[in-house]
């Protein structure tokens, strides 16, 4: 992951990318524990909610198949449809851990 790169697209210094990647880990995590909770109490207005801020914050940052990925399940969402809504999770959260990961090699 090139974080210089990340942060030349998105306007910002190399060092505040990283503080904010690592803030989009920790949001997104706990936002689709949100969405698995909502999902799983059937209430998908909830899990639309929490779906589209994972969009959109990773989407801020420049991270588009994060972002598409969960636009397609806040749509699914909002949609009663969690018949593909699997495979998308188990993506995001494969994502933000390899981002995770990332940034955890960089700190040393």
């Amino acid at each position: 992951m090139d974080f210089k790169e990340m942060a030349s697209n998105i306007g910002v210094e190399e060092e505040d990318i990283v503080e904010l990647l690592e803030m989009l880990v920790d949001v997104s995590f706990t936002d689709l524990e949100s969405f698995e909770t909502e999902l799983a109490a059937g209430n998908y207005k909830g899990a639309s909610m929490a779906a589209h801020s994972i969009k959109g914050a990773s989407g801020n940052l420049g991270l588009t198949e994060l972002s598409e990925t969960a636009a397609k399940l806040e749509t699914e969402a909002k949609n009663s449809d969690p018949s593909q809504m699997p495979e998308k999770i188990i993506f995001l959260k494969q994502g933000l851990s390899d981002i995770a990961e990332e940034l955890k090699r960089l700190k040393g």
